[in-house]
């Protein structure tokens, strides 16, 4: 089913094509069924459709969800053509962003859209200027604005924000810095509450004495809201490789649930009794959820812990197994587009490595004394979740911290603890009984925790960055541990001489991965600077007349991107050649050889030229405006190039300027 979602949205065909696959699947599924009811053997013929069948399920599935196929999404609503729509949209806001430095952030339910009924997502954007009150989950409002696509990224192997936010379902975003708008009265809900509730319960530990670095702590632990947490603390927790402790999401799920196992036990004795315990562990499960804000990470984690729960009532691994992939098929019937978040694929590889591979690591050793017991088991479990999600992390994040294991095997056996105290605490202070006595050792513990976070951040030679990893050494090395996982389970001498003959493989996928280019040119973007590229294979050269570029996101992001291995600041300089071509740049001098001819002309450093008659001189095929300029030359010069019928890159709305 997975791969139809991909095929679906990947293809995107039309929903009555879709549709008819279904039904022909479907048509042949039952002829198929019918068929092998009444063969005395295996039919392979049978499999092979229920395969197709998943298949087409998962691409009519994925088909739905697409804009263009729901009649009512917002899109189809107004005029979809170009970078930008204008449109008169009243919404209602669902979620409650991290801000950036400029704005604040939230994704808005749209309700109408030029007053017809429609719905879908859209991304508001509130200057921190602007004077306006906050916004909560809930409000609603009538804006009369312009929608703009998400912007992609300007430099070459950057975070694409726009794809991030695709994922989410939400393809436009709105500004109401230039807008109209009018407040509404605000919609009462589920979701709503449940923002009261945080802000209720927030508001109550201030009162009480916790200040903002622990506050926020609280707050992510909690009540899965992240956004005021200090960038040099997550940064803290991702180097020391406990970040998953920060987001509630599987580990915090899992830990409530063996708490809640624990607890309702006495409900063992009887069979009515289990079924009894499985409904309580699954309500309170849920009404965490909601407490937690019902975000896609906690949401898939009850969901996965919710069929779990079930399977560990059966206490079989083969029935936790199942119950793992029946949430996931429920999940993605339902939001087929979280397969692409990261999240959502670290969650499932840390749980199915946990299931499958902690057992066989906990048996290789069985100490006798119950604390040793404990924390191998501890650390088995750590391991078996690091190796499932080694592969994601490099792919997505090209760093491992080392210290994984010894941050892990310190902190989560009193994780739980940390969690039970926290929720007691956020209960008594919504009383007003909370003892100033707990209060100052819950602040304690959460400076503590902070403090050994930062000390094993601090060990920076265990922190092994910039790792170039591709997506094809990820499925290579998730085929390795599965046969090996395999192996384990049940050694034959085929199922070894498969897992050799891999280990080869990775090897060869590893030597053959191909230089992304031979030589290339690059006129990066960036406000205020000027800087130029050359990579040959996996050595790249940068002209900027300073150091500090080095350590500048847009450079490091290329260089984990591009393989770059060795890496060079040179003076900046005017003319560049690459092949046959080569590349003139005129700056703030404003000076230039005549008759150059170069085939690109670089405009940076707003030279202060007519650029009319350096055309008529110079001849060049292509003219390019880089970050480093002002934007009424810019625009000057666009109208300029227009009129000669010359091509005209600006890098602030095309991206980085590549001649390879």
């Amino acid at each position: 089913m997975l791969s139809g979602v991909i095929a679906g949205f990947y293809i995107k065909p039309p929903a009555d094509l879709a549709f008819v696959f279904l039904g022909i699947a479907l048509l042949l599924f039952l002829i198929f069924y019918y068929r092998a009811k009444k063969q005395l053997f295996e039919d392979h013929f049978f499999g092979m459709v229920v395969w197709i069948m998943f298949f087409v399920l998962g691409l009519f599935t994925a088909t739905i969800h697409l804009p263009q196929n729901q009649t009512g999404h917002y899109l189809n609503q107004i005029s979809a053509e170009g970078v930008s729509e204008k449109a008169v949209l009243q919404v209602r806001i669902r979620e409650v962003l991290k801000p950036d430095l400029f704005n604040d952030k939230f994704i808005a339910e749209v309700e109408l859209a030029n007053s017809k009924p429609s719905h879908g997502k859209i991304l508001v954007l509130n200057p921190k200027d602007s004077g306006e009150a906050e916004f909560s989950v809930g409000d609603r409002m009538i804006i009369a604005s312009e929608l703009r696509k998400i912007p992609s990224p300007l430099n070459p192997h950057q975070f694409d924000y726009s794809r991030f936010m695709g994922i989410r379902g939400i393809e436009r975003q709105l500004s109401l810095q230039n807008a109209s708008f009018r407040r509404l009265n605000p919609q009462k809900g589920l979701l709503s509450e449940a923002d009261r509730m945080r802000q209720n319960i927030s508001r109550d530990l201030q009162a009480n004495g916790f200040k903002k670095e622990e506050l926020s702590i609280i707050q992510a632990l909690l009540l899965g809201q992240k956004q005021d947490i200090s960038a040099e603390t997550y940064n803290n927790y991702a180097a020391a490789g406990a970040i998953h402790i920060l987001a509630v999401s599987g580990l915090h799920v899992g830990i409530l649930l063996l708490i809640l196992n624990r607890i309702f036990s006495p409900f063992d004795r009887s069979k009515k009794g289990k079924v009894v315990k499985a409904f309580l562990i699954i309500l309170l499960l849920w009404v965490f959820a909601v407490l937690a804000g019902l975000s896609p990470s906690v949401v898939r984690a009850v969901t996965m812990f919710s069929f779990l729960s079930i399977g560990m009532q059966l206490k079989r691994r083969s029935s936790s197994v199942n119950s793992l992939f029946l949430s996931l098929m429920l999940l993605v019937l339902i939001h087929p587009q979280w397969i692409y978040e990261v999240g959502f694929q670290l969650s499932y590889a840390a749980v199915l490595s946990i299931l499958l591979i902690q057992p066989l690591l906990y048996s290789l050793w069985n100490p006798q004394n119950r604390l040793l017991k404990y924390l191998w088991q501890l650390l088995s479990t750590t391991i078996a979740a690091q190796a499932g999600v080694l592969p994601l992390s490099l792919f997505y994040f090209h760093q491992f911290p080392g210290l994984f294991f010894l941050s892990n095997l310190l902190i989560l056996p009193f994780l739980g603890l940390i969690l039970g105290t926290g929720i007691l605490v956020i209960i008594l202070a919504s009383l007003n009984l909370l003892p100033e006595l707990l209060t100052s050792i819950f602040s304690g513990v959460i400076r503590l925790l902070n403090s050994f976070v930062a000390e094993i951040a601090k060990q920076e030679k265990f922190l092994f960055s910039d790792i170039p990893f591709s997506f094809s050494q990820v499925w290579i090395f998730y085929l390795l541990l599965l046969l090996l996982i395999l192996l384990a389970y049940s050694f034959t001498f085929r199922k070894l001489v498969v897992v050799l003959i891999t280990i080869i493989l990775v090897q060869l996928v590893f030597l053959s991965e191909p230089s992304k280019a031979d030589e290339k040119l690059l006129v990066f973007h960036r406000s205020g600077k000027t800087i130029i590229g050359q990579q040959f294979q996996q050595k790249l050269k940068l002209y900027n007349n300073s150091e500090e570029i080095r350590q500048l996101p847009l450079i490091k992001n290329y260089k984990v991107g591009a393989e770059i291995e060795e890496t060079e600041i040179l003076p900046s300089r005017n003319i560049f050649s690459i092949k046959d071509d080569y590349l003139l740049v005129i700056d703030s001098t404003g000076i230039f050889p005549p008759k150059a001819n170069p085939r690109y002309l670089l405009l940076s450093g707003s030279p202060k030229i007519n650029l009319e008659r350096v055309i008529d001189e110079l001849n060049p095929e292509w003219i390019v405006a880089d970050g480093n300029n002002y934007r009424f030359l810019i625009d000057k010069w666009r109208q300029t190039a227009e009129k000669k019928e010359i091509p005209f890159h600006h890098t602030g709305e095309k991206g980085a300027f590549k001649i390879e």
